[in-house]
């Protein structure tokens, strides 16, 4: 479970849901690497337009990286006890909701189950994913019990 990244002070809690993303990103950078690493040996081999097609795909991949690191894996959700109240920390720390209007809930697509931070009020229309998808394979309901017990009930604890 430590692809949840939880972390627990007296006064905060706060984990990073999208940190599973990590390995796909370094798969991406050693892909990154070969195509303009690939470059440097073979550039007076290839035609021209080939080039350009091997750099397209490069830079493609330098912006999924870039995006996915700065707007899946740095997000942060952020639970403050002082202020009693839920916030989103990426570049900027963003206000969700207090802690008497969170409601934590499973959304279902496709057969797969994950699990949701939203206002009870509008819960379906404005939610935040705070979990993996759980599948129904055995492996997977075992993921699913072990995130219940070790990231889900700290984080009602914690907002109790």
């Amino acid at each position: 479970m430590n692809k949840y990244q939880l972390k627990i002070t007296p006064y905060e809690l706060s984990i990073r849901p999208y940190f599973s993303y990590m390995p796909k990103i370094r798969l991406f950078v050693i892909l990154f690497i070969v195509v303009f690493g690939s470059l440097i040996f073979f550039h007076n081999l290839l035609d021209a337009d080939i080039i350009r097609i091997v750099i397209a795909v490069g830079v493609v991949l330098l912006f999924y990286i870039i995006y996915d690191y700065l707007f899946h894996v740095n997000v942060r959700f952020l639970f403050d006890k002082r202020t009693r109240s839920v916030y989103k920390v990426n570049i900027v720390k963003k206000r969700l909701m207090a802690f008497d209007e969170m409601t934590i809930l499973t959304n279902s697509e496709y057969g797969d189950i994950t699990y949701i931070m939203g206002k009870k009020k509008n819960q379906f229309v404005k939610n935040y994913t705070i979990s993996d998808t759980f599948g129904t394979s055995k492996k997977h309901q075992a993921r699913e019990k072990e995130y219940i017990e070790q990231i889900l009930h700290p984080i009602l604890e914690f907002v109790k």
